[in-house]
């Protein structure tokens, strides 16, 4: 299998990772190499996995690997820019 990069937008920030499983019986979606951009507190988390609700997502969007690592390079330039 080869996994999907993925922008997921939530009340906690944008999340992309690597959607490793979509349970439906649970109604979640496991991401793997998992960035969190959480914009209110200017911060960028990184996780290894974590298991998402399907009701916590507000929008998506497919992403490809250079797009998904692209868009992780423009938050760290954001919050990470020095004078």
């Amino acid at each position: 299998m080869n996994p999907t990069n993925m922008l997921l937008i939530t009340a906690a920030g944008y999340i992309v990772g690597s959607k490793l499983l979509e349970d439906e019986k649970k109604q979640s979606i496991t991401l793997g190499d998992v960035h969190i951009n959480n914009t209110a507190q200017r911060l960028i988390d990184h996780f290894e996995s974590l298991e998402i609700a399907k009701e916590h997502i507000i929008g998506y969007k497919s992403l490809s690997t250079d797009d998904s690592r692209n868009l992780i390079a423009r938050w760290q330039s954001d919050y990470f820019t020095t004078s």
